[in-house]
């Protein structure tokens, strides 16, 4: 709670909440609340800014408007500039593949070949592990792969937003939810600042201060916060069963088997809308969707006729000597 105090009175009351509907965000929402109830910052006083980038779940977006209703009276919603959609995106700049940082690089070899990036994600230094290419990705490097990666996608349908918001109202900073427990460019930031003598819980990113409450509690934290208080979530934790939220579609999930399946079975239409924009994506992380039968034909042709020979070239021209488990044509 001193942690928002801090940001609060810091910026004169000038920062918002970034609330993505999400189990993280809700908590810091709930650490606000807790605030106002003992009058160290005023009722609502912080809004909770939510932005709808066309791409969220269904269970999302009735549970934001829910807590407008009923648990929070100051939430806000924004959205993209709709001259930039996620379709404009993909046929502009590429589709986003296996994390944002690998992304960002696969990106960079796809579009221009740049040797530094390739080099990035063939290399063998453990320090570079979140950037490295598994094995079993190699054939994203093939001249005939396909599909071009990108990583825009956070850019335009949440980072710009939030700025423009930001900027137009005269902000001086924001609190998220982001906890390091999970990982990729969120936990490389955090050992950064700390590693350059800066704050674990606050950054500074255009001028504008970001508080992250939580960004040292563990999912045990989060949890055991929630039953004491009786946060109130979404149901697509309570009914779905999804471990978080986010956009719909998006590949770089560690359990985006599961998570697609979840949608199929709840939000079948998003489902359709996930296949329609990125089943390429799906099959080329061999994303294995026993309940499709259609999209498993589909991916069983590809890797048996494309994607394992790619794969196999690849390594053998990136990774000599580890070729051997890949040399017959394999869907795993």
């Amino acid at each position: 709670m001193e942690r928002i105090e801090s940001i609060y009175y810091d910026t004169g009351g000038k920062c918002y909440l970034s609330f993505s509907g999400g189990k993280d965000s809700t908590v810091v929402l709930a650490l606000i609340k807790m605030c106002q109830d003992i009058y160290t910052i005023p009722p609502n006083a912080i809004p909770a800014v939510f932005c709808n980038t066309g791409i969220e779940l269904g269970a999302t977006v009735e549970f934001v408007q829910w807590v407008k209703d009923n648990y929070y009276d100051n939430v806000q919603v924004i959205r993209p500039d709709p001259k930039h959609p996620f379709d404009w995106i993909i046929k502009n700049y590429g589709k986003p593949m296996k994390s944002k940082m690998k992304s960002e690089y696969l990106s960079r070899w796809h579009k221009r070949k740049d040797i530094k990036a390739l080099n990035m994600l063939i290399s063998a230094d453990k320090k570079r592990a979140k950037l490295q290419i598994a094995n079993k990705d190699m054939h994203m490097l093939h001249p005939d792969f396909g599909i071009t990666a990108t990583e825009k996608c956070c850019k335009y349908l949440k980072k710009q937003p939030f700025e423009k918001y930001g900027k137009d109202n005269g902000y001086l900073g924001y609190i998220n939810g982001m906890r390091q427990e999970e990982g990729g460019a969120r936990e490389l930031n955090m050992l950064n600042r700390v590693t350059n003598g800066g704050s674990i819980c606050t950054a500074y990113h255009k001028g504008m201060v970001n508080k992250m409450p939580i960004i040292d509690w563990t999912e045990k934290d989060v949890e055991d916060f929630i039953q004491e208080h009786h946060v109130p979530l979404s149901k697509a934790y309570t009914v779905y069963g999804l471990s978080r939220t986010g956009c719909f579609l998006c590949p770089y999930s560690r359990f985006l088997q599961q998570d697609l399946e979840t949608l199929h079975t709840y939000e079948p239409l998003r489902y359709k809308a996930a296949m329609h924009w990125l089943k390429d994506v799906y099959i080329a992380q061999n994303v294995q969707l026993p309940f499709d039968k259609g999209y498993e034909k589909e991916r069983v042709e590809k890797w048996n006729n494309e994607y394992s020979d790619m794969r196999y070239e690849m390594i053998k021209k990136y990774r000599p000597g580890k070729e051997d488990r890949y040399g017959q044509k394999s869907l795993f």
